[in-house]
C-alpha cells in the first residue's frame, strides 16, 4: 500500500469518527394540533352528553367532511335508518383511519351519539360505532373525544 493511500484511508476514518452519531442529534417534533377537533373547540362543544341516543342503519357512503371552517378533514358516514338519512360525524380523519374497524357502504351499524346543528345541517356526532362484534369508542361518557388523549377526570 502506498503512503498516499494509507493517509487517505486514515483521513476518511478520522472524518467518520469526528461526525456526531445520528442518535446524538436532537429529536424534533413538529406539532400540528388537533385541527379544530380538540376537546374545547367550537365543534366539540356542540356534543351534548345528556342528549345521546342509539340509532341503527345502513351506511350509504363514507365521505370526507370539514364540519366548521378552518377545521382539518374528518370522516362522516351517511346513515340510512328506518326513518331518515343522517350524516354521522365519526371524528378527525387522522384518528379514524388508525382505528381497527373496517367500514364500507352497505354495512349495517349501530351508532351511539348526539345530534346537533352544524353549519346549518342536523348531524349526529358518534360516541361509539358498532359493526357486528367490532366496536370503536370515539368519546367518553362525558362526551370528551378520545382522540384528545386526555385522561378521564
Amino acid at each position: 500500500m502506498k503512503t498516499r493511500d494509507a493517509v487517505l484511508i486514515a483521513a476518511i476514518g478520522i472524518s467518520f469518527l469526528a461526525r456526531p452519531a445520528a442518535c446524538d442529534q436532537p429529536f424534533r417534533i413538529i406539532w400540528h394540533g388537533t385541527g379544530g377537533w380538540g376537546n374545547k373547540s367550537a365543534y366539540c362543544s356542540l356534543f351534548d352528553p345528556r342528549n345521546v341516543e342509539t340509532i341503527h342503519g345502513t351506511i350509504l357512503s363514507i365521505d370526507n367532511v370539514t364540519p366548521l371552517p378552518g377545521m382539518s378533514q374528518g370522516v362522516q358516514v351517511q346513515l340510512q335508518t328506518a326513518k331518515e338519512t343522517i350524516p354521522v360525524h365519526l371524528g378527525p380523519r387522522w384518528y379514524i383511519e388508525n382505528q381497527d374497524i373496517d367500514l364500507e357502504p352497505q354495512d349495517t351499524v349501530q351508532v351511539k351519539g348526539s345530534r346537533f346543528a352544524c353549519n346549518g345541517q342536523i348531524v349526529m356526532s358518534a360516541a361509539e360505532i358498532r359493526k357486528g362484534d367490532e366496536v370503536i369508542q370515539l368519546r367518553d361518557a362525558k362526551g370528551r373525544p378520545l382522540w384528545t388523549a386526555r385522561t378521564p377526570l
